[in-house]
């Protein structure tokens, strides 16, 4: 009996994928709650270093906000997160945003300390701007396909579809009043 459950242990452990990251779903509302501000902007300038204890990769981002969606933002928002790529050693961190100079986005915008803020919700909280065969603008989920994501209550997690830019931001800025925020 010991050896089928093991046996069977090793199985349910080999369906799972390795190296994955696993995040908790998180729908506008939620986004929103856990924004300072939300944005549109162009990424300027990216930076990789090493932080200060020298243990981790860190991505810098300068993004020029072009419409403040949601909250109060300066015309030039500094944005961190994990990984990057620091004298060709590179750190992926999967799930979590990236950014390349002259790229346009969405932000969902929690505020950091010392005036460096991070994107709520990983990537949850990105996405790109892009522009369809008609040219009509886009807003993209940044929401990698290799990411785990399970919902707090079990039911099955639908991923965030592209829908056209101006939609989306409509739906965040009424999704934002009736929460009881202020939508810009």
């Amino acid at each position: 009996m010991k050896r089928l459950s093991i046996v069977l242990s090793l199985l349910v452990m080999a369906t799972l994928p390795l190296g994955a990251s696993t995040f908790i779903a998180m729908d506008h509302a939620a986004l929103i709650a856990n924004s300072e501000a939300v944005v549109q902007g162009t990424v300027l300038k990216v930076n990789s270093f090493w932080d200060p204890s020298g243990r981790m990769v860190m991505t810098e981002a300068l993004v020029r906000v072009e419409d403040t969606i949601l909250g109060e933002a300066p015309s030039i928002v500094r944005v961190q997160t994990f990984g990057g790529n620091v004298d060709g050693f590179i750190v992926e961190a999967t799930g979590f945003p990236e950014f390349k100079a002259g790229e346009r986005m969405i932000l969902f915008l929690s505020p950091e300390k010392n005036g460096v803020a991070k994107v709520a919700g990983y990537q949850f909280g990105q996405y790109h701007i892009r522009r369809d065969k008609a040219g009509v603008e886009l807003a993209v989920p940044a929401l990698d396909l290799g990411v785990n994501v399970v919902t707090e209550n079990g039911r099955p997690f639908a991923r965030p579809q592209a829908m056209r830019l101006e939609t989306f931001k409509d739906q965040l800025r009424e999704t934002a009043r009736r929460s009881g925020r202020i939508a810009n």
